[in-house]
Order: structure tokens, then sequence, then C-alpha cells
């Protein structure tokens, strides 16, 4: 805008509004992507400075997309990676989740309604890293685990229904040739190796991972929630940290509207401009006319 102003008033600016104006937004945002049956979530750490002590701390930047439908994120600061985290914050959320093997989860994943979709990215990449010392038994691991995305790149254009048909006809013999193969190779291989633990792994997560199967709208992978988190890690090497725990609600809120925006195709800062002068009059009952997906720019008066 070609106007000069201290950085501190402009972040005492933006603070100031994620405290006093965004919330109400933020949380009908929120109450938009859990009402979805579909959600992809990753974590990511965050240095947070520790006031007093001069140094920082691994704080969390959680990260949650949804699936079928006008794409929405939201993200969630935790000073912590505590299993309770996302309960809490997901509450009584009933459906899929995307996730990783991470064991904070596990809670999560034994309450009734909440479905546990595993990670083929993440199974994959563990046999990757034993490539160096098991070479032939790692590749043919994932030369398999290749062809599940080949029935994938062959669904791409059809729909949900269309999809999980495809897959229910030409993944189950890759995947009982793989689960097979897994076994065999589990019994002859030290647990502790790269090898070893990428089998655990997968036989750990057998049931996670071959769930995406049973409905077109899932996919094999997290992978949308990790590249959502792309923009954070592209972020810290500017930002380095965050000054304190408002910092890290305020970054919550702004990451989850201005992400959504890019997801949807709006320009963020014409989003920004509109809704923060429409909002302190706009009626609390109809906020959800103002998140991302939903919003129309005012009609500019004559």
């Amino acid at each position: 805008q070609k106007v000069k102003l201290a950085l501190q008033t402009v972040d005492d600016w933006l603070l100031q509004l994620a405290d006093e104006v965004l919330p109400p937004l933020y949380q009908a945002h929120k109450a938009a992507a859990l009402n979805r049956d579909v959600l992809f979530t990753d974590d990511t750490p965050i240095a947070l400075i520790v006031k007093g002590l001069g140094k920082t701390k691994q704080a969390r930047l959680w990260a949650y997309r949804t699936g079928a439908g006008p794409p929405l994120v939201v993200y969630d600061f935790s000073v912590d990676r505590r299993k309770q985290r996302p309960l809490d914050f997901l509450g009584d959320y009933r459906g899929f989740i995307h996730a990783d093997a991470y064991s904070g989860y596990d809670e999560l994943f034994g309450k009734p309604g909440v479905i546990e979709i595993g990670c083929w990215t993440h199974a994959r990449r563990k046999f990757d890293e034993a490539r160096s010392s098991a070479p032939r038994e790692a590749t043919e691991m994932i030369a398999t685990i290749g062809r599940l995305y080949q029935v994938e790149a062959a669904a791409a254009d059809l729909n949900d229904q269309e999809r999980a048909a495809l897959r229910q006809v030409r993944c189950p013999p890759i995947l009982d040739g793989l689960f097979t193969r897994a076994v065999a190779l589990q019994a002859v291989t030290l647990p502790k190796s790269p090898l070893g633990q990428a089998l655990t792994y997968l036989l750990n997560q057998r049931a996670a991972l071959q769930r995406y199967l049973t409905d077109g709208r899932l996919r094999p992978d997290n992978n949308l929630a990790e590249n959502i988190l792309r923009a954070l890690a592209i972020g810290r090497k500017n930002w380095l940290f965050f000054g304190g725990e408002r910092g890290g609600r305020a970054a919550a809120i702004f990451y989850s509207l201005l992400q959504s925006c890019l997801l949807n195709q709006v320009n963020p800062l014409t989003y920004l401009e509109d809704v923060l002068n429409r909002i302190m009059s706009h009626p609390a009952e109809r906020l959800v006319e103002l998140l991302p997906h939903r919003w129309h720019p005012q009609p500019q008066s004559r």
C-alpha cells in the first residue's frame, strides 16, 4: 500500500485482530470443517519463546484439512504434542481421519465413530530408508506399493463410486501379495534393522492402510495434510519462532483463513479487506457467509 509503518505497529494490529475480531470467524470456520466426515491431519514443530528464560521450547501447529467438497484448512496451536491436543480440538467429531501412525492418535481412533485411514506414503518412505541396507527387499516392496498408485492414476477421472469399485477389483490381489511377502520377510529380518522397522510399521498399520478401498472419497495417503504444512516450513525460515502463545494462536487463525482462501482461489488480500470491513456489523448467526469457501465480496455502493 506504499505506507511505511513500524513493524511492531503492524504486529500489534494483527495480534489485536486475532484476539478481539477474528475468533468468532475462526470458530465458525472450524465448525464448518469438522462438519465434514473426511479429514486429513498432521502437525509440525514450531519454536516458541519462553518468556523470562531467553530460550525457546518446541510448540506445535496441528493442521486439519477437509476431503470431499470445497477445501477448508484449520490450524490449531498448542504448546506441546500431548495426545490430548487432537482430542480437545476434534471434540465429538465422527468420520474418517487420515493420519500417520503417531501413537498420540491411538486414543482418538479408539473413540466410537472415528475411523483411521492409514498413509501409504509413510509406509513407502520407511522402505525407501531401508534401501541402503536391504536394497533388493526394500525395492521389491516399493515397487508393489507403486502398483497401488497405478490404480489411483487409472481412477483419477472417475467419480467416487466408480473409484471405489475399481479399487475393490484391482487392489485386493496386490495387497494380499504385499502383506504375504511382508510376513515372510519379517520372519527372517532383524526387528531393529531399517527393513525390520519398515515391515513392522506396515504390518501394524495393515487394517488402516486398506480402509481407503471402501470409499471413493478417501485417499491412500495423508499427502493433503503434509502439503498444507509446507507453507509453515517456508515461513519458519523467515520468522523463525513464535514470540509467545498469543502469537501462536494468532498464527493459527490467520493461516487457517489465508490457506483456505488460496485453496478456494480467493485472493487473500481482497478477502481480508472486505471481511474486516464487514465483520463487526455482520450478524453472528450468519458468519458462515464470510468463510473463504462461502464468501462473496460486498457490492460497492455507487
